[in-house]
């Protein structure tokens, strides 16, 4: 990585993702930087590598506080816990962690036994995130999820009855023929096991995807966007009647227990990606000081060629502009439940939103404006990609 007089700063908290690219399968929706291995796949050379890169980011992180820790994929709960042990012991000994340190693992519900998860425990983790999708068997398998209900079931109580109090539990909607009822129905299931948060995530086609080319074929059919609207508008009544806040487009939680990792990524602050494929964001920095931006190799192999050769997998980077920078804030803090403050883009991007443009905006029924605080109404949440580029061209 160049230029690493710049970066050696950085806004608190600082967050480290840990990509872990194997899975058992490639589901045909993921467009995610993963390969299905059938679970044969070079562990421990690539735990090597990861602890050569983290050793190479040293000038960046050492001394540093670490306040979060994700270990993401892919499917991480493939590894041993002795292989993430080895990770948290390699962060720990050039930077130090937060008293409080969120680190969380995603699990798929058949890499992970009641065993595995106290050894996970144990090496440091303390929050999982179960990929469950859904608990209807219909679904699972629109899905290309090789797992069932029961597979489902069996994980969160195991993760339950492992100790652990903090633990999120994924869901999809918006599968071919899926009813309102169907959706409902795997959120009460969700709730019988007490999570401390549940993401809900609406189903798209992702270019490059299998979905992507049954799409394009016609041969796959999806429910209209007023449906799905209907979906988010039923799933945020339930949730929030059994007191989960939906703090962001996808996310609910019990208060005090919203994702600390996932905020570092929707308010622009700092986190140091290792691992095949893994971004990076430094937010000072840079020729014009709004921050730097690199990423990695995405082929597994290339990684750990690349690691073991320099320590530096680094394919891209670049400075951001102070465009590139507002329409990050926007993009990112717009999908949350706070929205953005006004005064707060003007004072830090010198920038003035257009009135009218806001009001048309507003007309539409997509956002609104309360006090200083710009947020996307429900309607506006469905599409907050496309919203976020009309936003964009308010503010100047």
């Amino acid at each position: 990585m160049r230029r690493k007089e710049n970066i050696d700063k950085y806004q608190a908290p600082l967050g480290v993702y840990v990509h872990i690219p194997y899975c058992l399968t490639k589901c045909p929706y993921c467009d995610f930087n993963s390969y299905g291995t059938n679970g044969n796949f070079p562990e421990d050379d690539y735990v090597r590598a990861l602890e050569r890169e983290i050793e190479n980011f040293r000038g960046i992180i050492e001394g540093k506080e670490i306040s979060t820790v994700f270990l993401g994929g892919g499917t991480p709960s493939l590894l041993k816990p002795r292989s993430i042990g080895m990770v948290m012991e390699k962060l720990a000994s050039i930077a130090s962690f937060s008293p409080k340190v969120e680190v969380s693992l995603e699990v798929n519900p058949r890499t992970a036994d009641r065993k595995k998860l106290v050894s996970l425990m144990r090496v440091g983790v303390n929050r999982i995130s179960v990929g469950v999708q859904s608990f209807s068997q219909r679904k699972l398998d629109f899905y290309g999820r090789f797992t069932t209900p029961d597979d489902c079931v069996r994980a969160l109580v195991d993760v339950r009855d492992a100790g652990f109090h903090n633990y999120n539990l994924d869901l999809i909607y918006g599968s071919s023929r899926e009813t309102q009822e169907e959706f409902e129905e795997d959120i009460r299931t969700a709730l019988r096991f007490s999570p401390t948060h549940i993401s809900a995530y609406c189903l798209t086609i992702e270019p490059g995807t299998e979905f992507a080319t049954l799409w394009r074929k016609g041969k796959l059919s999806l429910p209209e966007d007023s449906v799905l609207v209907e979906f988010m508008r039923s799933a945020r009544e339930i949730l929030e009647a059994e007191g989960y806040g939906n703090y962001e487009v996808s996310n609910f939680a019990r208060p005090g227990y919203e994702c600390r990792h996932n905020l570092i990524y929707w308010n622009c602050h700092d986190y140091l990606g290792v691992g095949a494929g893994a971004h990076s964001h430094i937010s000072c920095g840079g020729e014009e000081g709004w921050g730097i931006r690199w990423s990695n190799v995405r082929n597994p192999e290339l990684y750990m060629k690349r690691v073991t050769g320099d320590g530096n997998a680094v394919c891209a980077s670049y400075d951001l502009s102070r465009t590139t920078a507002l329409e990050d804030k926007l993009l990112m803090g717009l999908r949350l439940n706070d929205g953005v403050g006004i005064e707060g883009l003007k004072k830090r991007f010198g920038c003035e939103p257009d009135a009218s443009g806001l009001e048309y905006l507003e007309s539409d029924g997509f956002i609104l404006t309360d006090g200083d605080r710009l947020r996307l109404t429900a309607k506006g949440r469905v599409f907050t990609d496309e919203l976020v580029a009309r936003v964009c061209g308010v503010f100047h």
